[in-house]
């Protein structure tokens, strides 16, 4: 958001404040509280909830909660109403291209009691409205492939205002090993809807398929970004079970090649209305995915001169520079370019 981007870029910039935390496996509760100043934010939370045969009990008060199974099953009620889920093998269990994820929104003004085995995460923010509480099953939700060639990623969108929550909005993304997620870059930290952009702030929870083992050195890893061209302008190693902070800004990540990544990501902001603006200096990149297309349904000929190609990109009014990368990238598909 503006105002978290004002009071923690520079902060953050000069290593005052750290927007990466490291989830130890065995607290239960909140993690990320915006009202502590060491977490760079000021209105989303994150935690997360170690389930046994006891209930754990909450009360939301005037904030809202989605909750998503990390593994294991749970049961809860919410004011009264029964709601149970599972989520048996973890994240990457169903393989590439599915998702087991699912979600529980919890409403503000609502009594929580869930119990069971594994792991539950959760987000919580102000709500903007009292809403009714639901259960959102990974029948329910469908797996959207977003972006192409190594920015390609897979994205479940789980509960947002469209479904019944005020103010949360929560998915998941899954990145190929090497692939990178958040591009090309956009961000959303300013209040200006009309032109495509809304003011929210933002929490990732990486998870690695590759688990570290005792005689490993590093494990699984991966880097992620927070810049926003101005202030702020940092990359961060990032392992299993990573928290990141995002106060606003461009926030790209990598997994290496070494693991595939899914992270699991909440925003929230003071409107429940949400628009990600595209940086315009990259959204050339988005034209090279109009490219890719239009040569995959060519019935696959790899081969065509430096003056079709030419033809071809010529609509989206490439720059040299660009032009130059679209047929690096298009050599490094196996495409050869005379």
């Amino acid at each position: 958001m503006e105002s978290t981007m004002e009071k923690y870029a520079e902060k953050i910039e000069r290593n005052e404040v750290d927007p990466i935390f490291r989830y130890n496996s065995w607290t239960s509760g909140l993690i990320l509280n915006p009202l502590l100043k060491e977490t760079p934010l000021e209105i989303l939370g994150f935690g997360i909830l170690k389930l046994t045969s006891e209930f754990i009990f909450k009360e939301t008060g005037e904030r809202e909660m989605v909750l998503v199974p990390q593994e294991g099953v749970f049961d809860a009620e919410v004011n009264g109403q029964d709601f149970s889920g599972e989520r048996r093998g973890g994240p990457f269990a169903l393989g590439p291209g599915k998702s087991n994820a699912s979600a529980l929104y919890v409403p503000s003004k609502s009594r929580l009691y869930i119990r069971g085995e594994g792991e539950v995460a959760f987000f919580e923010a102000p709500a903007l409205s009292r809403k009714t509480p639901f259960y959102r099953s990974s029948a329910e939700i469908s797996v959207v492939s977003r972006g192409d060639w190594i920015w390609r990623r897979d994205v479940v969108s789980l509960i947002s205002p469209a479904d019944g929550s005020s103010n949360l909005i929560v998915g998941e993304t899954y990145s190929p090993p090497g692939f990178w997620s958040g591009t090309p870059l956009h961000k959303h930290d300013r209040d200006a809807f009309p032109s495509g952009e809304s003011d929210h702030e933002e929490i990732y929870y990486h998870r690695f398929s590759w688990k570290k083992k005792e005689q490993d050195e590093f494990g699984p890893y991966g880097v992620q970004i927070l810049m926003d061209g101005e202030r702020l302008r940092k990359a961060y190693l990032i392992n299993d079970k990573s928290l990141v902070a995002i106060p606003g800004g461009c926030h790209p990540v990598v997994a290496s090649p070494v693991s595939e990544l899914i992270y699991l990501w909440g925003l929230g902001g003071r409107k429940s209305e949400m628009a990600m603006k595209d940086v315009p200096e990259f959204v050339h990149l988005k034209h090279f995915e109009e490219i890719f297309r239009v040569l995959e349904g060519s019935r696959g000929k790899k081969k065509m001169s430096q003056e079709k190609l030419k033809d071809l990109s010529g609509p989206y009014g490439l720059s040299e520079e660009e032009f130059t990368l679209l047929k690096a990238t298009l050599v490094e598909k196996g495409y050869e370019i005379s």
